[in-house]
């Protein structure tokens, strides 16, 4: 699934709206996470799951090709943490 796929359910679940309105919901949505996430501020959806932002430490990673080290800097990184109504419905499907 990807953004426009989201943008067409919005608009088969809401006929009042428009494509323009719920291709500006969707965006507003996303940018407000994103903004939020840059700035260090968890985000919670109930059943979903959590963003959040860790910060790895700077060291030495190691190329595996080559062999050799090098050193990085200290970085951010996304984490998500799934929510418990998700986990349960990904448990429900059948392989």
């Amino acid at each position: 699934m990807n953004k426009s796929d989201i943008i067409n359910k919005l608009y088969d679940l809401n006929p009042k709206l428009t494509k323009p309105e719920c291709y500006k919901i969707v965006h507003a949505i996303f940018d407000y996470m994103c903004e939020n996430i840059s700035k260090d501020i968890r985000i919670e959806i109930r059943g979903f799951g959590n963003f959040s932002l860790k910060t790895r430490k700077a060291g030495l990673v190691r190329n595996p090709r080559a062999g050799t080290a090098i050193e990085t800097g200290a970085r951010k990184l996304l984490y998500f943490r799934a929510g418990k109504e998700l986990k349960q419905g990904v448990d429900k499907i059948n392989l």
